[in-house]
């Protein structure tokens, strides 16, 4: 049997993207979403998600959106000379340091556990946790807080378990853009018969200011709408499929 995590990226970006998880969550086959802390949506998201019944969600660690939860001046290597994240992961690792990774970090962690919902595991927007730079410390945090923490490749995933930290046998991240398609899905699915898989998702109910800040807009709503129908639900129904999160981890 399968053990399928469908983990919803993204969520705190903007109203729309809240709203569309918040659905898959409860009327779709999604099971795990992941917060950002530092946007100006992170409150509503926390809010919908008390409301929907929702207690435990995993956080999105975030260094390449919007601006630090720490003073920008403390941590000066995260940010550029307007004091907002560089929003290209591979051109913003090379400024930073140890020191200001670690300080922003935790403060963001110290911010989720603050909203008072229960932590399922850590990821991060833009795979930043899996860049060399970053993954020593998002291990450490893992760690301490006794949560999973998503792989990215077999590396990163061999650094997870070595490190004694949870972590899924796989991860698909083809479930996206032209890949975010009913037919995909279902061969993301059944090209792994067993084991644990996480599947990356982004659904939303795109709104103009999604379009504004996000090159990935129209697509979401595609998923949202792949990730609740009855279609799709009656795959996994029918295909030895545990939906479950990451605390089977």
């Amino acid at each position: 049997m399968l053990d399928l995590i469908i983990n919803a990226d993204d969520l705190g970006l903007t109203p729309g993207c809240n709203q569309g998880i918040i659905k898959a969550l409860t009327a779709g086959i999604v099971t795990e979403t992941t917060l950002m802390v530092n946007t100006s949506y992170t409150q509503d998201a926390v809010e919908k998600l008390k409301q929907h019944g929702v207690k435990r969600v995993g956080l999105h660690l975030n260094l390449t959106f919007g601006q630090p939860i720490i003073p920008a001046a403390q941590v000066p290597s995260l940010v550029d000379a307007q004091g907002r994240f560089r929003r290209k992961a591979a051109e913003a690792v090379t400024f930073m340091k140890t020191a200001d990774i670690k300080r922003e970090l935790n403060a963001q962690v110290e911010k989720f556990l603050a909203t008072g919902l229960g932590l399922t595991h850590l990821d991060s927007h833009h795979h930043i946790h899996t860049y060399p730079e970053v993954l020593e410390i998002a291990i450490e945090l893992a760690k301490q807080l006794g949560t999973p923490l998503r792989q990215g490749n077999a590396v990163v995933q061999q650094a997870i378990s070595k490190a004694g930290v949870a972590t899924t046998d796989a991860i698909a991240l083809e479930f996206y853009e032209q890949g975010a398609n009913m037919n995909n899905l279902k061969q993301i699915i059944q090209s792994h018969p067993q084991g644990t898989l996480e599947i990356m998702c982004h659904p939303a109910e795109p709104d103009q200011l999604l379009y504004d800040i996000s090159s990935y807009n129209r697509w979401r709503e595609q998923e949202l709408a792949v990730m609740t129908s009855v279609e799709i639900r009656e795959f996994i129904n029918n295909n030895n499929v545990r939906l479950v999160g990451f605390d089977a981890l």
